[in-house]
């Protein structure tokens, strides 16, 4: 999958359109990643990537790239 196709699944995640963070943005700053975002990124993770994702992973993004990291 490319780059814009996993941005785009973020921007659905984050509810925000793709101009309003980029690979840099850091998660604390982004009031849309929240407990709810990160369930959402688990759901995410195994219908689109087959991955169950481990919930201690995801306590250690920092920023986008660091969910990008992960959507192999």
């Amino acid at each position: 999958m490319d780059l814009n196709k996993k941005m785009e699944l973020l921007a659905e995640l984050f509810e925000l359109g793709l101009n309003e963070f980029t690979k840099e943005t850091v998660l604390d700053d982004l009031e849309e990643w929240d407990s709810l975002a990160a369930i959402s990124y688990v759901v995410m993770m195994d219908e689109e990537f087959g991955v169950i994702a481990n919930p201690a992973d995801i306590k250690e993004f920092k920023t986008v790239q660091d969910i990008l990291n992960t959507m192999k």
